[in-house]
């Protein structure tokens, strides 16, 4: 016997069956018991269908949730094998086919000219010098103008039935009009794109202040030179202060007084320093033919005295190598210490480096006084820190502090607790927007805080990036916590959710070498999903204000 078909019972229980075919199955639903069983469980699930639309009404529409991909820890793990894969393969491939290809490409990038850190603030002091003055003066001059109207208006709107008062309103804007003086330059300023030249012939009675990618003193200045470039020469003398930052500073002149700079390079060739010296940068030095009168406080990579130093000798630097006279005292900091056959030092020489062993004494090096090995501060030693108490216990403050946070967090907004990271296109995405955030608050603060009007701007932002940063980890220990607890009884807790996120995240940023890297991965990504929250809560409230 044929049965009748699926589609054929449907039809005949929604009486949608054409009238040929009505009169057949009726026929056949008579004599056979399988096909009846079956047009009973189709009216049956019609009969529940028809009520479950009638139980819907237009005016409150039943909420479809997005479907989400529940996360397992097999994905987790399976995600992680996949990542171990891909960085498998990407070595694989560097060793072999990329390898030199990769190699040429570093070997053609070396030959471009990076600037270093000296540099690029000596390029950005230039053009601030050159227009921020016009800047500040401009905004200073905006800010006292509305200063002075607003306080004429409110003293207008107390007396305005006073005809005396508007008058002597009138006298005081028209007065301070009059009266203000244009801004003036209490010092001599030279600027220039190329060269800042003093002619050997020139002397400058005053205070000069210098901006130019190279800048030559070859003649006398009786009050302070202030400069800063790229290169500095000073070949004169100065009567007074100097204080040069520039990527090589070089001093051939006297100096009458001190002298305070910092620079890839900073040298002294016979040159007198009739005040204290302190410079910082990557290598110092003072020749057998200079003098500094006063105090010599170094701090950099390498530094070089072959020059008398009159007091004392304060040395901050990896390596210092000491063949001069030392009036007083010397003490130093750093990695090694060397006295060669020249040094004299009248006073003590206390040193604070690692070890004897880094210290070298020549045998013609003298010191009047004692030398002494003192001990390396313990914030400076090579300490294990997974051997210390302090590790742990600061590390359960950080995680007692980002528990009350976090959860301090999601209930002034519960958004985050849905917060996730996606993959593919999305992860990057939620990355990038992170990246650009974490970089650029802090350079939109600083440019906005050359002006008296943006620093209150300027702190706010700075503030905003301290506490994203704070909240990125936090944010994706909720992420981590909740892809973990997501199929056991604790997935609904939020302690439970926090507790186990921020573990995670904690050893995870502690591990030895790529703990760095860690963090600073998570903190991307936690500022990406803090942001994106944020955007789509002023989304929400644009909607919202435009359908009311």
């Amino acid at each position: 016997m044929n049965h009748l078909t699926d589609l054929q019972l449907s039809m005949h229980a929604d009486a949608a069956l054409p009238e040929d075919e009505v009169q057949m199955v009726v026929q056949h639903l008579e004599s056979c018991a399988t096909c009846q069983a079956k047009l009973a469980e189709a009216s049956a699930e019609l009969s529940v269908l028809t009520l479950a639309v009638q139980s819907q009404t237009l005016e409150t529409p039943a909420a479809i949730p997005p479907f989400v991909y529940p996360t397992s820890i097999s994905r987790f793990a399976m995600v992680n094998i996949a990542t171990g894969l891909v960085i498998w393969l990407a070595q694989f491939l560097w060793k072999t086919i990329f390898g030199e290809m990769v190699m040429n490409g570093v070997a053609w990038l070396s030959s471009i000219y990076i600037p270093d850190l000296y540099e690029v603030a000596s390029a950005t002091a230039l053009v601030y010098l050159e227009e921020g003055t016009a800047m500040f003066d401009a905004y200073l001059g905006l800010i006292v103008l509305c200063v002075s109207i607003l306080t004429t208006l409110w003293f207008l709107a107390v007396y305005r039935k006073s005809q005396a008062a508007l008058s002597v309103g009138l006298m005081v804007v028209v007065g301070l009009s009059v009266v203000a003086p244009s801004p003036a330059n209490a010092i001599e300023l030279r600027r220039d794109q190329e060269v800042v030249t003093v002619a050997e012939t020139e002397t400058i009675n005053d205070t000069l202040v210098a901006a130019s990618e190279t800048i030559l003193i070859r003649g006398n200045i009786v009050g302070d030179l202030l400069a800063t470039g790229r290169r500095v020469d000073i070949d004169g003398s100065v009567s007074g202060n100097v204080m040069a930052f520039a990527e090589s500073v070089t001093i051939r002149g006297s100096v009458g007084g001190l002298v305070i700079g910092a620079g890839s390079t900073f040298e002294l060739e016979g040159s007198s320093v009739g005040g204290n010296l302190v410079v910082a940068g990557e290598k110092l030095s003072v020749d057998s033919r200079s003098e500094v009168a006063g105090n010599l406080v170094i701090a950099g990579n390498n530094a070089a005295i072959e020059g008398p130093v009159g007091k004392d000798l304060y040395s901050f630097a990896e390596i210092v190598e000491v063949n001069s006279s030392v009036g007083q005292n010397m003490e130093a900091f750093g990695n090694r210490v060397r006295l060669l056959d020249d040094a004299h030092v009248v006073g003590n020489a206390r040193l604070r480096i690692k070890s004897e062993d880094r210290f070298h004494r020549a045998a013609g090096a003298k010191v009047d006084g004692v030398v002494e090995f003192l001990d390396v501060p313990k914030r400076f030693e090579d300490v294990n820190p997974y051997t210390t108490v302090t590790f742990y216990l600061w590390q359960l403050a950080r995680l007692v502090s980002a528990l009350l946070v976090g959860l301090a967090l999601l209930w002034l907004v519960p958004a985050f607790r849905t917060a996730a990271v996606g993959g593919g296109v999305e992860g990057l995405k939620t990355a990038g927007i992170g990246l650009i955030a974490v970089i650029s608050l802090p350079i939109v603060a600083a440019v906005i805080a050359f002006t008296l009007v943006g620093i209150p701007f300027s702190f706010v932002t700075l503030v905003a990036w301290v506490v994203f940063l704070y909240l990125a980890k936090i944010v994706m220990g909720l992420f981590v916590g909740r892809t973990l607890l997501a199929n056991t009884k604790y997935k609904a807790s939020d302690v439970a959710i926090l507790l186990v996120g921020m573990i995670v995240i904690l050893i995870a940023v502690n591990l030895p070498a790529i703990g760095g890297v860690v963090s600073f991965i998570l903190t991307v990504l936690g500022v990406g999903l803090i942001v994106q929250r944020l955007l789509a809560g002023l989304a929400e409230r644009n909607t919202e204000a435009s359908l009311s």
